[in-house]
């Protein structure tokens, strides 16, 4: 009995699902010629980290994503200021490891 007590407190639960994760900024953010106050990335799905899995630039891999999952294109995250970037990339990081 004490074997299957060890074997079930072993077993820990697994969150289903993370949350989206969210970027507030005290000032706006002008981006594709719209001000915005914060960055909304949904949490990717398997089929986001498939569509990604091709580019084998992490850098461009992880702009790729981070577009994909906040909604911008390409074009308007080479507007987005490193600092911003860096802060985003931290928030999706934990998907690409």
């Amino acid at each position: 009995m004490k074997n299957n007590i060890e074997t079930q407190k072993d077993k820990k639960k697994v969150v289903a699902y993370l949350g989206d994760k969210k970027l507030e900024f005290s000032t706006p953010l002008v981006v594709g010629g719209k001000e915005i106050t914060e960055i909304v990335i949904k949490e990717p799905n398997l089929k986001d980290l498939k569509a990604v899995a091709h580019i084998n630039d992490d850098f461009e891999q992880t702009v790729v994503l981070i577009a994909n999952k906040s909604g911008f294109t390409i074009e308007e995250m080479d507007e987005i200021p490193t600092h911003i970037y860096m802060r985003l990339r931290e928030l999706v990081k934990p998907f690409l490891s």
